[in-house]
């Protein structure tokens, strides 16, 4: 193996991604024939994919990629020590979160520019007293996905409204999610609001083509039966 196809993997594992602008000597290496050739390989062996886009490279884990791939210890050491219930619900809003901003289609995926935490808190909201006024369809819901939704509604819906920094409040659960998104330089701040990095809207589109897009929207939505259709 060339000595610069492995020099570029571990650049790529670095952060997760190279650019044009900032490495532009990995860059090129890549559309080297033989260098590329060398990764196509890595990708079988240890279970990741390259997705290049926009001038950067990525170094993307295959959903059963167990070495470079997050668990649930992952995520509970970037959110803070929660109970499991605290983390399905944390792992619920981000999934809503995503939503709210690439809630589209095809070249229309991104609908929103930005969220405001107001925004976001007053939507979520109303999302989950739609998931308790429809508690016989979510059940359905959470049988199929594991996942007990009118729980997770319930435990919403009872925290305070306060402005403290903790699980027993909105607030507090918001910015949980939103630290998790920044260390992973998906949104970043923009006076008040929160916009998507580059790397979010690079890979948005790659992780809804690879992942059910349609049973994301079916329990995003209410279980409503054009779903599928969005």
């Amino acid at each position: 193996m060339k000595p610069e196809s492995l020099k570029l993997f571990a650049k790529l594992m670095e952060k997760g991604y190279i650019t044009r602008e900032q490495d532009m000597s990995y860059y090129e290496s890549y559309f080297d024939p033989e260098i590329s050739a060398e990764l196509a390989v890595m990708e079988q062996e240890f279970d990741f994919t390259l997705y290049r886009t926009n001038g950067r490279l990525y170094l993307l884990p295959d959903t059963d990629n167990e070495l470079f791939s997050q668990d649930n210890r992952d995520f509970k050491r970037s959110v803070g020590d929660g109970k499991l219930e605290e983390l399905y619900l944390l792992n619920y809003m981000a999934i809503f979160l995503l939503h709210e901003l690439y809630g589209g289609k095809s070249n229309t995926l991104q609908t929103r520019y930005y969220i405001k935490e107001s925004v976001f808190l007053e939507e979520f909201t109303k999302h989950c007293e739609q998931v308790r006024s429809e508690g016989e369809t979510l059940e359905n819901a959470s049988a199929r996905y594991s996942m007990d939704f009118l729980h997770l509604a319930d435990s919403w819906l009872a925290k305070r409204s306060d402005e403290t920094n903790s699980f027993e409040t909105k607030h507090g659960c918001f910015m949980k999610i939103i630290r998790k998104f920044r260390d992973e330089e998906l949104l970043y701040d923009a006076d008040g609001v929160w916009k998507p990095t580059v790397k979010l809207n690079d890979l948005m589109p790659y992780y809804l083509s690879k992942n059910r897009i349609s049973e994301i929207h079916a329990v995003l939505e209410g279980g409503r039966n054009d779903a599928g259709n969005t």
